[in-house]
């Protein structure tokens, strides 16, 4: 595969960043040269009838669409008719772990702001309407091609009574055809159409997390509920006699709720960084990892890392790590580990590699211990066996 930073053209990523991300879109030719898709319709359909994979079909018929949502029974897909349908799949890259690279191609983002990589086989004229994203989206084209029809200024209008929140009204104000390897960036909120021009179409499409202030704010309010103490109560020390005149709220009464509820609402940074960071590495229920049966004890462990034996990275673990403080702090799956500082050189090898070799093994041996029986990272040797 091509060097990360050519999946961007001829810009870097430095000019990327400063003028395309989340400000206009960018076409690139051959983001891959020569790519080829390692993954057949076959196997995509087999995937959507699982029942940990999340999953979707949409069919055009006439001028509206139809959503089902999966798993699938492989029968349904015997029964597609031979054009103008797509079946997308999510989380590629943690169902089959071989699809973890194509993600990390994007590493000039923050790996954090990386979602999943989602890929999608359309019939001829298949597609799913003129939509916005309120994400950052490269759609990279993988098999067949695709016509591609944008507006950064249009009718927000939704078409009502159907499952697929498609533009009433589009007008197109560029359109491009894409080929095998090539790549379109969309940032939020630019109305977007693609349609399958050939049977077997496969875009991929690796979405970024931009989590609604909606749910920011209502995981963040769940997480101080769950931190307020059950002994704190509403008090009036200071009552005055003449507050209970004619069944009214005075003026006192409204300052202590108000006050009370701002020290509740008002913590420091420090506790909010601190959610944010699970916040943003909780897994979605149905991709955990899952616990070790066994971990190695310190001896045992020490001695298969330095004996060259890898370690590598589940592919469905979110991680993430800050300094904090005097100390740094570790999100694991929605967790958050305090750590001691002087570890961050192997937090970053943690966190941005997905097949770690140590040798001599100088790292602390008690937190790649931990990860392991987490099952946030696995022996090389186990996954190639099939004992992990």
């Amino acid at each position: 595969m091509n060097n990360n930073r050519s999946i961007l053209g001829n810009i870097g990523a430095r000019d990327f960043l400063e003028r395309h991300w989340q400000k206009k879109p960018l076409l690139v030719r051959q983001a891959i040269p020569n790519f080829e898709s390692p993954l057949d319709a076959n196997e995509l359909a087999g995937l959507a009838c699982e029942s940990n994979v999340e999953s979707r079909l949409i069919e055009k018929r006439g001028d509206r669409y139809a959503l089902e949502q999966g798993p699938f029974d492989a029968k349904r897909f015997a029964k597609l008719p031979r054009q103008n349908w797509t079946l997308l799949v999510q989380d590629i890259e943690k169902h089959l772990p071989d699809f973890a690279q194509y993600p990390d191609l994007f590493d000039f983002i923050p790996r954090w702001r990386i979602d999943d990589l989602m890929i999608s086989v359309a019939a001829e004229g298949g597609g799913v309407g003129p939509h916005v994203d309120a994400y950052d989206v490269f759609l990279l084209q993988a098999k067949g091609r695709r016509h591609w029809r944008i507006a950064e200024h249009f009718d927000p209008e939704i078409v009502p009574g159907i499952d697929v929140r498609v533009l009433k009204h589009f007008d197109a104000e560029q359109e491009w055809t894409l080929e095998p390897g090539d790549m379109l960036y969309l940032p939020p909120n630019v109305a977007h159409d693609g349609v399958a021009l050939d049977d077997g179409c496969q875009t991929w499409s690796v979405g970024f997390r931009a989590p609604s202030l909606r749910d920011m704010f209502s995981d963040f309010n769940e997480w101080l509920y769950q931190r307020l103490p059950e002994e704190v109560m509403y008090n009036d020390p200071d009552l005055a006699s003449e507050e209970a005149a004619g069944g009214r709220i005075s003026a006192e009464g409204f300052g202590r709720m108000r006050q009370l509820l701002r020290e509740a609402m008002s913590p420091d940074d420090a506790a909010m960084d601190r959610w944010f960071g699970q916040f943003v590495t909780e897994p979605k229920p149905w991709l955990h990892c899952e616990p070790a049966a066994a971990t190695p004890e310190p001896e045992a462990f020490a001695s298969r890392l330095k004996d060259g034996d890898a370690l590598l990275r589940d592919s469905r673990a979110l991680l993430a790590w800050t300094p904090a403080g005097d100390a740094a702090r570790l999100f694991v799956n929605g967790e958050a580990w305090e750590l001691p500082r002087g570890q961050e050189s192997l937090l970053e090898r943690i966190c941005a590699r997905r097949r770690i070799e140590f040798g001599e093994p100088e790292a602390d041996i008690e937190l790649l211990r931990r990860l392991h029986a987490a099952g946030v990272l696995h022996f090389a040797s186990d996954v190639e066996t099939g004992n992990d």
